[in-house]
């Protein structure tokens, strides 16, 4: 699905710059740093030392300048993070840049958002287009999970799906997390997983729970008409006093 111009003022592009900017981020994010490359951003998640998906979205850029989207959201909890690890690096997370991002369809010059046929580019300063979706909400749709705020921390990356997309490299050798997450593919069962269910009523909110016959599910984000939830149960639909969610065949 081609995504058509627009601005996001929820997801942000920071930069981690120094030498070893590259190598360092090899040991905390999921994916395979050595396949960074300037033009097409990989998909990726930083994973905690229990394997939990602290923030994802995409990397790109060279060894020495590394460029990461991520939701608004979790920009601080990230950099909390990143710090503990950075005092060992000889890179640092450029401050005050935090560009928000502007998405464009396929065609249009700019960075390719693997594996999807968007194009970013970083803009500042510039407002959301009125009457136009986010990237976010058009994520909903493929069923491309983004961590915020309210699920910082909460679920591995099976449990997100984002497995799908190629976000975890399994031969790339340690990082943070990886331990955890390498035996969760092992086992090849997860007690939690992502589904795709439409709404009607009240829009559910990231971190709400929909709780059914003791089965927990969490609203990970939602557009207009559908929501991305990870829980236990197979229930084809789910409610609350102010929302009704129905399953949706999954791409």
């Amino acid at each position: 699905m081609a995504v058509s111009s627009k601005h996001d003022d929820d997801l942000i592009l920071q930069t981690l710059s120094g030498p070893d900017a590259a190598n360092f981020l090899q040991g905390y994010v999921t994916c395979d740093v050595e396949m960074l490359a300037l033009q097409a951003a990989m998909p990726m998640a930083f994973t905690s030392l229990k394997g939990r998906v602290i923030a994802n979205g995409w990397i790109f850029g060279s060894p020495s300048e590394v460029r990461f989207i991520v939701h608004q959201s979790v920009v601080e909890s990230l950099g909390a993070h990143l710090s503990k690890y950075l005092v060992f690096s000889k890179s640092t997370i450029v401050e005050g840049v935090r560009s928000s991002v502007h998405f464009s369809a396929s065609g249009s010059s700019g960075v390719t958002l693997k594996p999807f046929d968007w194009i970013v580019e970083a803009l500042r300063q510039q407002p959301k287009s009125n009457g136009q979706p986010s990237l976010a909400e058009a994520a909903v749709t493929r069923e491309f999970a983004i961590v915020t705020k309210s699920t910082t921390d909460r679920f591995l990356p099976q449990m997100l799906g984002l497995t799908v997309f190629e976000t975890v490299s399994y031969s790339k050798g340690c990082y943070l997390g990886q331990e955890i997450v390498a035996r969760a593919e092992h086992r090849g069962v997860v007690k939690r997983r992502l589904r795709r269910y439409s709404w009607v009523g009240k829009k559910p909110y990231p971190g709400q729970e929909f709780d059914r016959s003791g089965a927990n599910n969490t609203v990970i984000m939602a557009n207009d008409t559908q929501a991305l939830v990870v829980g236990t149960s197979d229930d084809a639909i789910l409610n609350n006093t102010h929302c009704e969610l129905t399953l949706v065949q999954s791409n």
